[in-house]
């Protein structure tokens, strides 16, 4: 499996069926994201870490859908992506002001480093400041 085929399993992940991530993951594979629950990136790894970034991101939306912006481009063993979250907040966010139903869409861009065919480092940036303007968190 290319790059490509990796990310776009890595997105039916979000939208359909999250075990498929066993498919594409390392045992050892990191998550490097800024994280705002404060838990470390490097706390969790393989197929852990990365239903952990899906699942903490559906702990506060339901009718979440992912879609691409920027189709996957793939160098020698990196594949990058820039995509679309959007989803109904569903008041689960102590801090937010924003009402329960209130449609939230922001972007970010995804990095891999694929070893093996499997996905050995992840990288994550999204708009959050987007993101919280929207949740009415500041």
């Amino acid at each position: 499996m290319n790059g490509k085929e990796i990310y776009q399993v890595w997105m039916n992940a979000w939208n359909k069926d999250i075990s498929m991530l066993h498919d594409i993951t390392d045992e050892s594979c990191t998550v490097h994201q800024a994280r705002t629950d404060g838990k470390d990136s490097n706390s969790i790894k393989g197929v852990e870490a990365l239903k952990d970034v899906v699942e903490s991101a559906k702990y506060y939306f339901e009718n979440v859908k992912m879609s691409l912006i920027v189709q996957p481009i793939e160098e020698r063993n990196y594949v990058s992506a820039r995509w679309n979250f959007k989803g109904i907040y569903n008041g689960n966010m102590g801090e937010a002001k924003a009402e329960k139903g209130k449609l939230v869409s922001f972007d970010g861009t995804d990095i891999f480093r694929i070893e093996n065919g499997k996905i050995k480092d992840y990288w994550v940036s999204s708009d959050v400041i987007d993101f919280m303007n929207q949740l009415e968190l500041f």
